[in-house]
């Protein structure tokens, strides 16, 4: 157009209004459009892991065996390593702890991410990762077994234990000296413990294939270690402290979570005494829920329960929220449990929210433990 050429007001009042009202139309059939698809599936444990064909799906007939299983399984859509602890520090003040490294897939490209957190009985403090290997911040090594992601590591001295774990806001705990702004003590936090167990790794379900649904082929692979010696120190509320106790390590992988009636899950780990330690998951189904459980002997038995072995009832939330305390009885071996929540603040919010947080139990036996919970919201 020339700069002299002058333009016409009704021709360019006529097409604003046809724009506008094709913008409106589209909207409307957008708005019908979706309307007749439905409501959109909320849950991510869901929509993030709904196209399976081009992923491995787990089989009763394969056999775990390792050190391969603490490897990556790529040819799974995703898989975890996980480790939580009950610790205690020298002046008895009791603490929580979890890392956990997750990968899952797209188009056979990889992602991985961490999630982190530690807290007392009133206060939780949680941290993020995320990379990918081509981006040279993850680094995974099979043996000696190494897996880092960013400043976070795992770094074993052979298989997988002994180790030593290390994570947490680095970038201020690591420093020559920790800083006079109180939010800055804070809210810095760092764990650095040495990892270590004499007893062998407990195969879930059938031989380590764990079903997670009664018809459906929704499975993992799965295996736990549920007693692992802790020490190490922490940096808490500007103070460093050297703690000690009880982890607990699980390690699954798979292609798919939960089925389209299947609403998330109740997973508990409990040390019941210093020779057996109980684990107990739920799936909660607008259906019929799903079940399973083991007691791990220290001596490397592990006898395993289903939906008629076991009873589980949570106190009811109000308004979503997760609930606070859970009664637990597993018939055939005489555990009736009560376990609660100690600081219900215990909220990871890092894409997929989820509460995993420790607890105590009483009744047949007393201790403490972890409880995780997903699907509430």
């Amino acid at each position: 157009m020339n700069i002299g050429q002058h333009n016409n007001p009704k021709k360019i009042n006529r097409f604003n209004l046809l724009l506008l009202a094709a913008i409106i139309i589209f909207c409307l059939l957008l708005i019908v459009f979706v309307a007749m698809k439905g409501p959109v599936n909320n849950n991510p444990l869901k929509s993030q892991f709904s196209d399976l064909q081009e992923y491995q799906q787990p089989s009763p007939d394969n056999i775990i065996s390792f050190p391969q299983a603490h490897w990556p399984h790529k040819s799974f859509k995703h898989e975890w390593w996980y480790l939580t602890a009950n610790l205690s520090a020298e002046n008895g003040q009791r603490f929580a702890t979890q890392w956990t490294l997750f990968r899952t897939s797209l188009n056979n490209r990889h992602w991985y991410f961490a999630h982190a957190a530690l807290a007392d009985n009133l206060v939780h403090l949680a941290e993020f990762r995320e990379g990918r290997e081509e981006l040279g911040n993850v680094e995974i090594i099979n043996f000696p077994f190494t897996a880092q992601i960013d400043d976070w590591i795992w770094l074993s001295s052979a298989q997988l234990l002994p180790a030593q774990l290390t994570y947490g806001t680095a970038q201020y705990a690591l420093a020559d000296g920790i800083s006079t702004d109180l939010d800055v003590q804070l809210e810095s936090w760092q764990v650095n413990l040495s990892l270590s167990s004499e007893q062998p790794f407990y195969l879930q379900g059938d031989k380590g294939f764990s079903k997670k649904h009664q018809n459906k082929n929704i499975a993992s692979f799965y295996y736990s270690q549920p007693f692992i010696t802790v020490q190490g120190t922490i940096l808490w509320q500007g103070k460093w402290l050297n703690v000690s106790g009880n982890g607990w390590f699980d390690r699954e992988w798979g292609s798919a979570m939960l089925a389209e009636e299947q609403l998330g899950w109740d997973w508990f780990s409990l040390r019941l005494n210093k020779d057996q330690a109980l684990m107990i998951y739920r799936i909660r189904s607008l259906r019929d829920d799903f079940l399973y459980g083991s007691l791990m002997h220290s001596n490397g038995n592990i006898e395993t329960f289903t939906n008629a072995d076991i009873q589980l009832f949570g106190q009811a939330s109000q308004s979503g929220d997760y609930p606070q305390r859970f009664t637990i009885q597993v018939d055939p071996i005489g555990i009736n449990l009560t376990v609660n929540v100690l600081n219900k603040q215990q909220i990871m919010r890092f894409g997929i929210e989820y509460f995993e947080g420790m607890v105590t139990f009483s009744g047949s036996h007393s201790g403490d433990g972890f409880v995780e919970m997903t699907g509430y919201h």
